[in-house]
């Protein structure tokens, strides 16, 4: 299949490394000429086109930030010829269904993969493999879902909707937590014996906090409201446990630690 993929930051490339391996030709497309120059030259694409060539393509994979996929669907409406199959990756599905409008031959899709750290340099093939891709159902093609299975991942059928409630607690809320955090820490950074101490457990707990805002600011800016009100259900449950540990109360900070562990053991069964 001759494929352009719109983007050649992680997911992109990614995207063009698993495809190409596969005996796809991949194009790609992108106004960071620099992003795409080093995309090609460690294999991700087979050259570079522009947007209404890229349209030339049996299929169009939107793989930028939210308001830019928004922004290239609305394009895509205009009535010019397109390719029988376009795919998205953005991570809410609400908004985009609703630029996409009847687009033809739309598909849109979310992987559930990703690394810390963007640009074509972490570009990895095996971030698909054994992950969700979630789809919307009823608007799937045969050609989409084999695309995503070349990938390593399984397709997962959800509605929009359900999708971005799901991803605002499962995605958003850790984002923002650690973007609390690591401004939390930061404040005491300079503090005699902290940088001594900083171990792999912190190191692990603000992973998150080195996203890129222009991922997630328009993803934010979508909705707004329900991640604050997760944000306020996380706040109760912290101030639940500082209540515990100023009353010095071991027995409910004991109920709390097994309670946690509990709730961890069911929430990866459920994944599984």
């Amino acid at each position: 299949m001759r494929i352009a993929v719109v983007g050649t930051g992680l997911i992109g490339a990614s995207l063009g490394l698993a495809w190409r391996a596969c005996g796809h030709s991949v194009a790609g497309q992108d106004l960071d000429a620099a992003a795409l120059e080093a995309a090609i030259a460690m294999g991700a694409f087979d050259e570079a086109v522009g947007f209404e060539e890229a349209r030339r393509r049996e299929a169009l994979v939107l793989a930028v930030p939210l308001d830019a996929v928004c922004a290239m669907l609305l394009r895509l409406r205009d009535g010019a010829p397109n390719p029988a199959l376009i795919l998205d990756v953005a991570s809410l599905q609400v908004p985009v269904l609703r630029a996409a409008g009847d687009l033809e031959g739309f598909v849109a899709s979310h992987p559930m993969a990703g690394r810390e750290g963007n640009g074509p340099a972490q570009a990895d093939p095996a971030i698909f493999r054994g992950q969700p891709w979630i789809y919307q159902p009823g608007a799937a093609q045969e050609a989409a879902l084999r695309l995503i299975g070349e990938t390593g991942a399984h397709p997962v059928p959800l509605e929009a909707e359900l999708h971005d409630r799901a991803v605002a607690l499962t995605s958003h809320l850790p984002q923002l937590l650690a973007v609390a955090l690591a401004r939390a820490v930061a404040r005491h950074a300079g503090e005699p014996g902290v940088a001594e101490v900083v171990g792999p457990g912190l190191h692990g707990a603000l992973r998150l906090a080195r996203a890129q805002w222009s991922m997630w600011g328009p993803l934010l800016a979508q909705q707004g409201a329900r991640d604050a009100a997760l944000l306020e259900e996380l706040a109760r449950e912290l101030q639940s446990l500082a209540a515990a540990l100023a009353a010095e109360s071991q027995a409910e900070l004991h109920a709390a630690f097994d309670e946690a562990k509990i709730s961890v053991g069911d929430i990866f069964r459920r994944t599984k």
